[in-house]
């Protein structure tokens, strides 16, 4: 790892970050969407699932770097459905390039995709993009709920554990 991507990462445990959260929830939801893209590609269909994915993905960048805080968890559900939303479109592009339509000409006809968009969503969807924000609150909400181990908790545990141990053996 390069020493400036290791300076980015913060330990959950020491300093909560609004910023951290929803910079790798947006890098998670726009990883999930170029894979959705992709995927809808290879199979010719659009897999609404891969939103839950990405509605987790999310949801677990919010809960390691900021759970509990409600605007972050809020934000990290927008960004979920938004990843879901631009999955949907870069699967439209990817199989407008695949059958040989220029990037300038599908820039020049955006309103033909924008046309064509909200029937590529459906019904169906639209659930499952509401069902990605799922995750995304459900997760954070769950680690807030759990008790933090701090480590030097855990540190008295194992010394507990050491002497239990050292007196059943004398």
């Amino acid at each position: 790892m390069s020493y400036g991507a290791g300076r980015l990462t913060v330990s959950p445990a020491s300093r909560p970050s609004s910023l951290a959260a929803l910079t790798i929830a947006a890098g998670a939801a726009v990883a999930g969407a170029a894979a959705w893209g992709l995927i809808a590609l290879l199979v010719h269909r659009q897999l609404s699932l891969l939103s839950l994915l990405i509605g987790a993905a999310v949801g677990v960048a919010v809960a390691r770097y900021r759970p509990g805080h409600l605007p972050t968890i809020v934000a990290g559900a927008v960004i979920a459905v938004a990843g879901c939303a631009l999955g949907t479109l870069l699967a439209i592009v990817f199989t407008l390039l695949d059958a040989r339509v220029g990037a300038g000409t599908i820039i020049e006809h955006a309103n033909v995709v924008a046309r064509a968009y909200p029937s590529a969503v459906g019904w169906l969807g639209l659930l499952f993009w509401v069902l990605a924000a799922y995750p995304a609150v459900r997760l954070p909400v769950r680690a807030a709920r759990q008790p933090a181990q701090t480590p030097a908790a855990l540190t008295n545990g194992n010394e507990q554990a050491q002497r239990t141990k050292l007196s059943e053996q004398a």
